[in-house]
């Protein structure tokens, strides 16, 4: 029983190996010349390989024969880019005689078609022809534009048909079985249908092109183009332009698809870009812009790039251009009228026919004639309604121009009135309202003109002005003048204020004489709401709210025209100072604004307050005398007085120094009047503060002040112009020999005339100015640079003494301006040491401690300056990290004759031994003072007994700028 078996199968084996084919089974299709053409989609079967494979491997390979499937499970096209579609029959004629038939395949476009014919029986293939568009028409066995097959079939007769497709695109998969007669019927009709349309659409085109030559208007070539590429592609598709135009060059077909279509699709995004007349969207620029680089990579695509990605550039291409340009006609739609929207329903109606032809082409729909011809007639219509569209549109904008020139002026002028920017009224000279635009409603608070006209007919165009007695005298200049142009305060409709510009017009009317007031209204609430507040900081102070410098000059001013006597007081406020020092800048400006306040409130009207600057205020009592100003002025010197100042948890008592400066019968200048007033607030101040003092130019006080008013002029002067000038003395060892050069920088100003002038004839005016700081910086600056230059003078230096204000300590920002000096100029930290003076270190202690720390941990030295001569308590050396403490000149002048003086000298040399700081003697102007110094233990000294001061350098040797 087993070896039954095996021989069974054994035959079943050999069978399938000798007749592979039978062993596939396919339905069969059966025929009869009874019908006329038969659609063989129904049992045709479908595979693809590649471009290698054979129809014998197919056949004689049992799984690749299997590998057919039907074509309703693959669909009616495939996507072939580097493959082959094979298409497979089985044809069964049942006819009595014999018959001629049709193999249609429709598809112009193919690259390659090869027909088979496969007998089982015999297991015979036969190559039965060989064409496609790269072979020349002339060489076809039928002379048709697709593909056709004369096939031969007797009475009986069994054939497998094998069809081989090679395309860089989709394939189509419809095969058509047509008797002889019926397919020459079939074609002649297909070829009047194309012909027809291609005809239709290069009549367009040529039409088109006479308009363009008749107009110059650049949308009909544009439109004429479209219409010539149209016609171009469907030629190429349906292949009547390889059977016409080219047919013995196949290798056109190659490129001229894609360059037909190329152009095509520019000329449309041409042309729909200048039917909606370029729009100002940015996206619709960018797309356009994208349409028309896609068409012309299609266009010139043949160049650079192979079948397959042509074929993909294509699709992208079509996709693209047609979704933008039918996103452009439906914009076009809906922003344009009744032509531009039977323009637009034109456009989408040859973009569906277009479609539905494609589809149709491709076998997604039925390609039955009287469905073709239903197709073919849409796409003429859609043309002739966008041509007619187009025509019309374009005749309009043409004939607009000419056409009622007074009604285009009409409506120029009521676009004018409606759309113009400020309000535009009319009305009678009575109040009543004619027309008013949308500005003007706006302006007033209406929402429709009709509510406008209801509140006028109630009340008259008077209720518009803040003042009704305004329009009455409007009315009566434009009379008078016919034109007026004013600033009025008007009401809106819910009575808020407003300003406006307005200008108004007196106009009669030419038939009933009705005169009548033309008005133009320019809100300009904002303006006067900015030009009011501008006035206002002009003339007050952005901190305490009072008047300012400005607008007490301009007071002072007017004062000097006028008869009357005035009185200006100068106020300083004493304590001012300490509160920004103890607490901060922002406490300071609390203590500015509650004492002008204060004084506000004491003055009561009779005066005008002002700040000048930072703690200073000035008042000018007009039409008073000095005695009457006494009284005024106490009076705030009391209410200062009382005034207690509350931050935090400090209290502040402060105090005022004022000066009085009448005017005098022949003043002319402000300025001198206000430097009178200031001149004698500096002298109450020097005399003990919380005083008053009348300005008397004999006063001895007031001589000083305005002597140091000069220096500080000649200060400022050297400072911009660099008329300082640095000397220099040597400061000598005592104990042992000199280490290198050692000496103290000293500062000398020179004048005009070339003398110098010592630093104690005005270091004391540039320090109450506050100009310490600013010598500091250029001593320091100028010192470093010039030592820069000198690499030889900086190798030999020892230590150079610098000394510095108190001003400078308590600078914020001069600690990292001296940092910044020594980086920019590389001069060695150990080489410089800088002289604090004792009374002005203990007075910022806390701010002279921070800078010496600072500075010491980069390797400067210190030296406290004049010890003996301030507060004088050994305990400042404790808590003072100093490298060296100069000791009074006044202690060693007189060294040898005064036994007090040379107690106190031992003294502080005894300590600052102990605590390991040298000691340098001051005023050593003898070699005796200078031995008996090196006998007590001084460990230097410096004076003219040792060395003179000396220029630090000469012209030729100066700093560079």
């Amino acid at each position: 029983m087993n070896k039954s078996w095996v021989v069974f199968f054994s035959l079943l084996a050999g069978l399938a190996l000798v007749s592979p084919c039978q062993a596939f089974f396919a339905e069969l299709t059966k025929f009869d010349k009874q019908q006329p053409q038969l659609d063989l989609s129904p049992s045709l079967y479908m595979q693809q390989t590649d471009t290698e494979t054979r129809l014998e491997e197919l056949v004689s390979d049992p799984e690749r024969h299997h590998g057919f499937r039907l074509l309703s499970e693959t669909g009616l096209s495939q996507i072939s880019t580097q493959q082959a579609v094979w298409l497979f029959a089985r044809l069964a004629y049942q006819g009595q005689s014999p018959a001629d038939t049709i193999l249609h395949y429709d598809f112009p476009l193919a690259d390659q078609v090869e027909v088979y014919s496969y007998d089982r029986s015999r297991n015979e293939i036969q190559l039965l022809h060989r064409t496609g568009s790269q072979v020349p028409f002339l060489e076809r066995g039928l002379p048709y534009r697709s593909f056709a097959f004369a096939f031969h079939f007797e009475p009986g007769q069994e054939v497998d048909v094998f069809i081989r497709v090679l395309d860089a695109g989709i394939v189509p998969l419809q095969l058509v079985l047509w008797q002889q007669q019926d397919f020459v019927l079939d074609q002649l009709y297909k070829n009047i249908l194309d012909g027809l349309l291609c005809g239709v659409l290069l009549l367009m085109a040529f039409y088109k092109l006479f308009l363009f030559a008749a107009s110059r208007e650049a949308i009909y070539l544009y439109f004429s183009g479209f219409f010539f590429g149209s016609a171009l592609v469907l030629a190429i598709l349906n292949g009547l332009a390889f059977a016409l135009l080219w047919p013995g060059y196949p290798e056109i077909n190659q490129a001229i698809l894609y360059v037909a279509t190329g152009g095509t699709l520019a000329c449309l995004s041409l042309f729909s870009w200048a039917v909606i007349q370029k729009p100002q969207f940015l996206l619709g620029r960018f797309s356009f812009a994208l349409c028309l680089c896609s068409a012309l990579l299609l266009l010139f695509s043949p160049l650079y790039l192979s079948n397959t990605d042509r074929y993909w550039l294509l699709l992208a291409s079509i996709g693209f251009s047609v979704l933008v340009n039918l996103c452009f006609a439906c914009w076009y739609a809906l922003r344009g009228g009744r032509a531009a929207q039977a323009f637009a329903l034109g456009w989408f109606l040859f973009f569906g026919c277009i479609l539905l032809l494609a589809l149709s082409q491709t076998g997604y729909l039925p390609a039955k004639q009287s469905w073709q011809a239903l197709l073919l007639m849409a796409v003429t219509g859609s043309m002739a309604l966008m041509s007619y569209n187009l025509l019309k549109q374009q005749r309009d904008l043409q004939v607009a121009p000419v056409l009622n020139p007074q009604l285009r002026q009409l409506q120029q002028y009521h676009d004018i009135f409606h759309n113009a920017v400020e309000g535009m009224f009319t009305s009678t000279t009575d109040g009543q309202l004619i027309n008013a635009n949308s500005a003007l409603l706006r302006i007033l608070g209406y929402d429709s003109l009709a509510q406008m006209k209801a509140d006028v007919s109630r009340s008259s165009m008077s209720r518009y002005y803040a003042n009704p007695a305004d329009r009455q005298r409007m009315l009566q200049q434009l009379q008078h003048d016919g034109n007026k142009n004013f600033e009025i305060k008007g009401l809106r409709a819910d009575g808020t204020p407003f300003w406006a510009l307005m200008s108004a017009r007196l106009s009669v009317h030419d038939q009933d004489q009705t005169p009548y007031v033309h008005g133009s209204i320019i809100d300009i609430t904002e303006q006067k709401r900015n030009t009011e507040q501008l006035d206002y900081l002009a003339n007050h102070d952005s901190l305490t709210s009072q008047y300012n410098r400005h607008y007490l000059m301009g007071q002072l001013q007017l004062q000097l025209g006028q008869p009357s006597s005035a009185v200006l007081l100068y106020l300083d406020i004493d304590q001012f100072k300490l509160v920004n020092t103890t607490c901060d800048h922002t406490a300071g400006d609390a203590l500015l604004c509650q004492l002008s306040n204060q004084l506000l409130r004491v003055l009561a009207g009779r005066g005008v307050l002002a700040r000048l600057e930072s703690d200073e205020f000035a008042v000018l009592l007009p039409g008073q005398n000095s005695q009457q100003a006494f009284a005024v002025a106490y009076q705030l010197l009391d209410s200062a007085k009382e005034y207690r100042f509350i931050w935090q948890d400090s209290v502040f008592n402060v105090s005022l120094s004022i000066g009085m400066a009448e005017k005098l019968p022949d003043e002319a200048n402000v300025e001198h009047w206000l430097k009178r007033a200031d001149a004698a607030s500096f002298v109450a101040k020097e005399k003990g503060r919380n005083r008053i003092h009348l300005f008397n130019p004999d006063d001895d006080e007031l001589k000083k002040h305005q002597k140091e008013v000069l220096w500080l002029k000649q200060l400022r002067q050297a400072l911009a112009q660099d008329q300082f000038v640095l000397y220099s003395q040597q400061v000598q060892a005592l104990q042992h020999q000199d280490k290198g050069l050692h000496y103290e920088l000293l500062l000398r100003m020179q004048l005009d005339d070339g003398s110098l002038i010592p630093p104690g004839s005005f270091l004391t005016s540039a320090e109450r100015y506050g100009l310490m700081p600013q010598i500091d910086r250029w001593v320091l600056k100028q010192y470093f640079r010039w030592l820069c230059s000198q690499p030889a003078h900086l190798e030999q230096l020892w230590l150079c003494n610098i000394n510095l204000s108190g001003a400078s300590l308590t600078d914020p920002l001069f600690k990292a301006y001296v940092l910044e000096l020594f980086q920019s100029y590389r001069i060695p930290y150990h080489k410089i040491c800088f002289e604090v003076t004792e009374s002005m270190a203990i007075l910022n202690l806390q701010h002279t401690l921070d800078f010496m720390a600072s500075l010491r941990a980069c390797g400067c030295r210190f030296a406290l300056d004049d010890f003996g001569s301030g507060f004088s308590s050994y305990s400042y050396l404790k808590n003072l990290p100093v490298d060296f403490v100069k000791i009074d000149g006044n202690f060693v002048r007189d060294l040898l004759q005064d036994p007090f003086d040379r107690a106190i000298v031992q003294s502080i040399h005894d300590i600052a031994t102990v605590m390991d700081i040298q000691t340098v003697a001051e005023f050593v102007e003898s070699p005796e003072i200078a031995k008996h110094l090196t006998d007590m233990g001084i460990n230097f000294g410096q004076g003219y007994g040792i060395a003179k001061p000396q220029p630090l350098y000469t012209n030729d040797k100066a700093p560079p700028r």
